[in-house]
C-alpha cells in the first residue's frame, strides 16, 4: 500500500495487513482535530463523537471549553476525563480563559474562549489574571452583534465583514502586552482577517485555522439554518482568499469546529450556531483544496505541532483512504448525533475507508470493530 509521511512528506510502498483488499487504497497517520464540540446532556456524547471522529479518520480531537457546564474547574474536567476513559480515541481538552483552571500540557493543553461571549474587558481581565499559555482565540466582536457579515442578502442582524480582524488585532495585542506570546485564531473567515494576522506574526507567535465549510461555501450560498454558522460565512472573495492562505501555508491548521445539534430550528433567530461535520471532513477539504499531501499535513502534524505533542509516524496509528472514490453527504446516516451539516447532498472525494489505533483496526468500510462492549455513559 502506498503510505504518505508527512513527518518527511515522503510516499514509500509497504506491505499492510489490512481487513481487506487494499488495491487502490492509500494511508496516512490518523487525523487531529484542534477544534471539536461535545455536547453532552442527551445530545453527542463521548461515545457519539468517538465513532463520528473515527469514522472521518480521526485518532486525536481537542475539546473546546463551552460544555454545559464549562471547562472552567478542575471537578468538571475530571467527568471529561471519565466519561472518556474507555475511549480509543486520544481526546484531550482546552480550559476556559475565564475560568479557574489551567493547562497542565498533559491532558489540557491550553487556554480558549470559544463559544464564550465576553467583551474587551472580560478578556483584558483574563489576560493579566492567568498564567502565559497557548490561547485558542475565537476572535469575535460581541458587543456589535449580527449572525451574518454585511453583504449577505438574508435580512437578518448583520456585523461588519471587519469586526472579526479587529478582534484578531485587540486580543492578541492586549495578551501580549500581558505576558503571552502565543495564539492559535480558530476558524478565520475572512481575507482582512489572513491580512490581520500575517501583521501580527511579526510581533508573536500566531498560527491559524480553517474549517471545510468557510473554504468551501460563501455567504451567496446560505439556503437554510445548517448555514447559520459563526463566525459567518464571508464573501467570495474572502473564501478564495482562504484558500490561497492554506495553498501558501499562511493558514497552519485545518479544522473541523465539529458544532453537532440533534435539532435545528427552521427560524435563523432560534436556531443555534454550528455545523456537523467530523465524519466528512477530510472528504470537503480534499475536494475543496485537491492536495493529497497538503491536507494531510495540516490535518495531522501541523496541530500536533502547536499543541506541543509528538508527530513521529508509526504503523500502530493508520488512516486508509480510496483518494478515488464519490460520494454524496447524507447527514440521516451520521452517526454524530449532530444532524445539522451545511455540506448535506453535496458530492464529496476521498473516502476514509480504515482506521487503525493503538495497534488494532477499529474502523473499516462502515463496520466498527472495537469493542462494543465498552461503555461511555453519562
Amino acid at each position: 500500500m502506498r503510505v504518505y509521511n508527512p513527518d518527511n512528506s515522503r510516499w514509500q510502498d509497504f506491505e499492510i495487513d489490512t481487513p481487506q483488499n487494499p488495491a487502490g487504497l492509500v494511508a496516512c497517520p490518523p487525523f487531529f482535530d484542534m477544534h471539536t464540540h461535545v455536547r453532552l446532556n442527551g445530545q453527542e456524547d463521548y461515545e457519539s463523537l468517538q465513532r463520528a471522529a473515527i469514522k472521518g479518520g480521526y485518532g486525536a480531537a481537542l475539546i473546546q471549553p463551552n460544555t454545559n457546564p464549562r471547562l472552567s474547574t478542575k471537578t468538571v474536567l475530571n467527568r471529561h476525563i471519565e466519561l472518556a476513559q474507555n475511549a480509543v480515541v486520544d481526546f484531550y481538552w482546552t480550559c476556559s480563559l475565564f475560568g479557574e483552571l489551567q493547562p497542565d500540557n498533559e491532558r489540557v493543553l491550553c487556554y480558549s474562549n470559544d463559544g464564550i461571549e465576553y467583551d474587551t474587558l472580560d478578556i483584558l481581565n483574563a489576560f493579566r489574571s492567568k498564567e502565559p499559555h497557548l490561547v485558542l482565540d475565537h476572535s469575535q466582536l460581541y458587543e456589535v452583534g449580527g449572525i451574518f457579515y454585511e453583504g449577505t442578502e438574508k435580512d437578518l442582524s448583520k456585523r461588519p465583514l471587519s469586526s472579526e480582524a479587529i478582534s484578531i488585532y485587540r486580543n492578541v495585542l492586549l495578551g501580549l502586552e500581558c505576558g503571552f506570546e502565543r495564539f492559535h485564531i480558530q476558524h478565520v473567515s475572512t481575507k482582512l482577517s489572513l491580512q490581520t494576522i500575517d501583521i501580527l506574526r511579526k510581533y508573536a507567535k500566531v498560527s491559524c485555522e480553517v474549517t471545510p465549510h468557510h473554504l468551501f461555501f460563501s455567504m451567496k450560498d446560505i439556503k437554510d439554518t445548517n448555514f447559520k454558522i459563526n463566525p459567518p460565512l464571508g464573501s467570495e472573495e474572502d473564501r478564495k482568499s482562504l484558500l490561497m492562505g492554506v495553498k501558501k501555508d499562511i493558514v497552519d491548521v485545518l479544522a473541523t469546529d465539529h458544532a453537532p445539534h440533534d435539532e435545528k430550528a427552521s427560524d435563523f433567530e432560534r436556531a443555534p450556531y454550528g455545523t456537523s461535520g467530523i465524519e466528512i471532513a477530510f472528504s470537503a477539504f480534499y475536494t475543496t483544496l485537491g492536495d493529497f499531501e497538503k491536507t494531510v499535513e495540516k490535518m495531522t502534524i501541523s496541530p500536533r505541532k502547536i499543541l506541543g505533542l509528538k508527530t513521529t509516524f508509526d504503523f500502530d496509528n493508520l488512516t486508509v483512504i480510496d483518494p478515488e472514490a464519490e460520494f454524496v453527504v447524507d447527514s440521516k446516516n451520521f452517526v454524530s448525533k449532530g444532524k445539522n451539516c451545511v455540506f448535506d447532498g453535496i458530492k464529496l472525494k476521498g473516502k476514509i475507508v480504515g482506521v487503525k489505533l493503538k495497534g488494532r483496526w477499529v474502523y473499516w468500510d462502515g463496520e466498527f470493530l472495537f469493542d462494543k462492549k465498552e461503555s461511555f455513559e453519562d
